[in-house]
């Protein structure tokens, strides 16, 4: 099979890897459309590449052989949930895998085929399109499980501090809750995108005080909730300044290390802060609800191309000037 590799500095090569077999309680998924994460970025700029491992892990395909699985049948439409665990602990038993002591999780959907344990296919519906499916993933399910557990609903003003893949999943359910939406990025291709997706105010840290302006347009209290989507360092400390008093935050995606004065920006305020990793089975299947009553994916995609052209599609996706990038097969 065909597969992508970064093979160090920014560069990618697709090249011939031997076919997966499945192992016992697995299947075998033909891919149909992988999407590009702004984590792989990481091991993309790297001087050490992938190590020749191929790579992606935001994914959907058929199931096209199983060993020994229970639950996943050979023809099945799945969406790849990557995490694994144990199946008998605390965590596993509430499906989030993620947080098991034994937690892996499986990688290379920037290819033709992968081999996957039963527990991570979810069932893709039949009338939902593969592209719809894969941004149902990571995208949306991240942000939907931060946005859930933050209470978000029609009567808040939220700002989104970073308009990646995240940002914009963020912006797209805020649009469908009819939450008010001050999105901020330094790209402005993204912040076009932003508008499209329904933001009220679409802000430039480049160019303006964002906490100045976030104040300015809620009457100087801030912002109900404030999501920091952005691996910057700056973005933190402006998600506490630019949220009201009693407001909530919401630490989203990646971020090394950043600074914050406690007694000004969280507890003098009273804030209520929370970090959101992944999304688990039971919220695949309510945004699958969320879906059927309304919700709007299709624009978050700003690029399309095959797995042929991976290093054009991650020079894309890496300078900034776009939206969810996605390898169709």
């Amino acid at each position: 099979m065909l597969g992508a590799v970064f093979v160090g500095n920014g560069k990618v090569e697709v090249k011939q890897f031997p076919d997966p077999q499945p192992g016992p309680g697995e299947g075998l998924v033909r891919m149909a459309v992988s999407a590009i994460c702004g984590s792989e970025l990481h091991a993309y700029h790297s001087p050490n590449g992938s190590q020749g491992e191929c790579i992606g892990h935001e994914m959907v395909g058929t199931v096209i052989a199983v060993n020994q699985t229970r639950t996943v049948k050979v023809g099945d439409r799945v969406a790849l949930q990557i995490m694994t665990g144990c199946g008998r602990c605390y965590y596993c038993f509430r499906g989030d895998y993620e947080h098991c002591a034994d937690m892996g999780y499986i990688s290379g959907g920037h290819a033709e085929l992968i081999a996957a344990p039963e527990m991570c296919c979810l069932p893709l519906p039949d009338d939902m399109n593969w592209e719809h499916g894969v941004l149902l993933g990571d995208t949306i399910g991240t942000s939907y499980r931060a946005l859930r557990r933050l209470g978000v609903n029609a009567s808040h003003t939220v700002a989104v501090l970073g308009c990646g893949p995240i940002g914009l999943g963020m912006l797209a359910l805020l649009r469908f809750l009819g939450a008010i939406a001050i999105a901020a990025d330094l790209s402005a291709y993204r912040r076009d995108l932003a508008r499209k997706l329904g933001a009220w105010q679409v802000l430039d840290p480049g160019s303006e005080d964002i906490v100045g302006r976030v104040n300015s347009l809620t009457g100087g209290e801030g912002a109900d909730v404030a999501l920091d989507c952005s691996p910057s360092q700056a973005t933190l400390a402006a998600a506490f300044d630019c949220v009201r008093k009693f407001g909530r935050v919401g630490l989203v995606g990646e971020k090394a290390d950043s600074t914050i004065h406690p007694s000004n920006q969280f507890i003098r305020k009273e804030i209520t802060a929370l970090g959101s990793w992944y999304y688990s089975p039971a919220d695949y299947f309510e945004i699958l609800d969320l879906y059927r009553r309304g919700l709007r994916v299709d624009d978050l995609v700003s690029h399309r191309f095959s797995l042929a052209e991976a290093d054009a599609a991650f020079a894309t996706f890496a300078s900034g000037q776009s939206g969810k990038v996605v390898l169709v097969r």
